[in-house]
């Protein structure tokens, strides 16, 4: 005998296992076989009444036992009750309460095979068959005892029998009317409702009875999870739908899934559309109104499609607000700068590139696109109402852009100007903050955060003149720290960013210093002396004069600062500060005389 087979110890065991064998016969088309042969030498000296019932246990067959209805054939009431309690002391087995003679035929038949399972069967079905987690087959073995071979063939053997069950049922007749009528994908709770069988519990396993068919693996295979129904699987679902609508998106990757829509009745969807959109969301699929995006890998695609989704022109704060993955504004702008798909169409909304609209740069950008398309000049009053009413920019910057370089306007009429005007010639001596000491031009200023973060900054006009820079133009200076670069492309020029300078110095937001723009072609930045509280000390210092403190030599040093005769009077002096606008300076040196 095989070391892992148990002799039968008990009636019970033996009535499990009659019908057990007489199940699996059935299954295998031994419905009309015997089983069960008395021995010969009992008929023989038996008196008739025994020979009788030894006749009827020789000519039962497979079909006979291993149907419950039929045991009274050749069981007395006693045994019955016997069998009824077969998994009384078993683990895994639970009462099957009220009703279950009432409830479906394949809950019924279920019932009476997982009766009829004896202790090792139901540990293999509960912790291979249908467990979230199946423990492998050594686990299972060294729990009974037995060989993970022997725990192969059992799972092996009741799979094969609980199929039989079901499929001789018509559970997978109505599995296939419902995906026939309903499609193949569905919400959970719509499928239990058209097909209520599958909510069915089966007793004593304690599982639905859709987890059942689901692990056996049956046809037509479906799988449920996460509220949906999907055959053959969540996966197989997700790959075939992605393929299907990917291959009706059109060049922004959108498809239409709602309405009237080439798709939306096709039988392996539901033919819901609320419930398409939900599945596409549950897919990871945007759905915007009644469209899917179908393959938008970057910020810049969404915008494509929400764009072409919405047809009409959106703000940055709209497409972020719109977008899953809440994108910011800045790095939504920045990706927008390099898609040819989508363009700016006013002062804060993107549209796409196909609709034709002008695009919108800055305000000098329309006045340039504007007088380009009317041969050079236009109405000034007609370029304000044209420029505001698309872009939305204010009536008075675009008079002041029209009124500055690289324009002109005269009498109403806005042109570009000319070539002589393109060059800067402001006096840099009249320029505020700005002073001559010796062979350089020293600048003084105020670090600010944009600084340190490293922002540009603007400079007076007149240090274009002192550079020599035309409109439009750059000039590159030496320094300690690398190039540093000038250039003039707004209203003023605008020096590139110092925060290598600020970093590097030692320097902090608050602190005044100066620009130093070396004759040479060379920048630097210069410390300014620290401020005493004595009037000329501090005047000095602020003019880039150092910290002379004699009175006749302080008011030279900061006349030939601003470009006043050495001699020039107190009076003279600050006269010319007040008229450069360095008032704070002027009423240092008034107050110290």
């Amino acid at each position: 005998m095989v070391d892992d087979v148990m002799a039968i110890t008990s009636f019970n065991d033996f009535c499990a296992d009659l019908v057990n064998v007489a199940q699996w016969a059935k299954a295998n088309g031994f419905d009309h076989t015997t089983l069960v042969t008395v021995n010969a030498d009992v008929a023989e000296r038996a008196p008739q009444e025994i020979r009788d019932a030894i006749s009827r246990i020789n000519l039962a067959t497979t079909d006979v036992i291993a149907d419950p209805d039929d045991y009274s054939n050749f069981l007395s009431e006693e045994d019955l009750e016997a069998i009824d309690d077969l998994s009384s002391d078993d683990p895994y087995a639970i009462d099957d309460g009220p009703g279950i003679d009432d409830g479906p035929e394949v809950i019924r038949s279920l019932y009476t095979f997982l009766c009829s399972c004896d202790q090792r069967r139901m540990a293999t079905l509960s912790s291979r068959v249908l467990a979230d987690d199946p423990k492998t087959l050594d686990e299972i073995g060294k729990e009974q005892g037995v060989t993970r071979e022997r725990i192969r063939q059992l799972e092996k053997e009741l799979k094969t029998q609980l199929t039989s069950i079901i499929a001789d049922s018509d559970t997978m007749r109505q599995l296939r009317d419902l995906f026939r009528q309903e499609g193949e994908i569905l919400p959970q709770d719509k499928a239990f409702r058209h097909m209520p069988l599958l909510v069915e519990n089966v007793p004593i396993v304690d599982v639905p009875l859709w987890r059942l068919v689901q692990e056996l693996e049956m046809e037509p295979r479906f799988e449920i999870a996460d509220g949906w129904m999907a055959a053959p699987s969540i996966d197989d679902a997700k790959h075939f739908v992605n393929e299907t609508l990917g291959a009706d998106a059109n060049e922004f990757g959108v498809v239409r899934i709602g309405g009237n829509a080439s798709h939306a009745q096709f039988d392996h969807i539901d033919d819901s559309a609320r419930n398409l959109q939900l599945w596409l969301r549950y897919c990871g699929m945007t759905v915007v109104d009644d469209f899917a995006f179908i393959s938008c890998r970057s910020v810049e695609d969404f915008t494509a499609a929400l764009l072409y989704v919405k047809d009409r022109p959106l703000t940055l704060e709209e497409i972020a607000n719109a977008d899953p993955r809440r994108r910011n504004v800045s790095s939504l702008r920045n990706a927008l700068a390099k898609d040819d798909r989508v363009i700016r169409v006013s002062k804060d909304k993107y549209g796409l590139s196909v609709w034709g609209m002008p695009e919108y740069s800055t305000i000098r950008g329309e006045i340039q696109r504007i007088l380009d398309r009317n041969g050079g000049s236009a109405d000034l009053d007609d370029l304000v109402r044209e420029i505001a009413g698309r872009s939305g920019a204010s009536e008075r910057s675009i008079i002041s852009y029209a009124s500055i370089l690289p324009f002109q306007t005269a009498r109403g009429v806005v042109a570009r100007a000319g070539d002589e005007r393109m060059k800067a010639d402001n006096d840099p001596y009249m320029a505020a903050r700005l002073f001559r000491h010796h062979d350089a031009w020293m600048l003084r200023i105020t670090l600010t955060k944009d600084h340190q973060r490293g922002s540009g900054s603007i400079l007076p006009l007149a240090m274009a003149n002192v550079l020599g820079i035309d409109f439009q133009g750059e000039r590159v200076l030496r320094s300690p720290l690398g190039d540093q670069h000038v250039y003039w492309n707004g209203m003023s020029p605008s020096l590139g960013t110092i925060k290598r300078f600020v970093d590097s110095y030692g320097l902090v937001a608050g602190q005044q210093v100066f620009l130093r723009f070396g004759d040479d072609g060379t920048f630097d930045i210069v410390l300014m002396t620290m401020p005493t509280g004595i009037p000329l000390h501090d005047a000095l210092a602020m003019s880039a004069c150092g910290d002379s403190v004699d009175p006749t030599d302080a008011i030279t040093a900061i006349a030939h600062a601003i470009g006043l005769a050495d001699d020039s009077t107190t009076d003279t002096v600050i006269a010319r500060l007040r008229k450069r606008g360095d008032d704070d300076i002027a009423d240092l040196v008034d107050s110290a005389v």
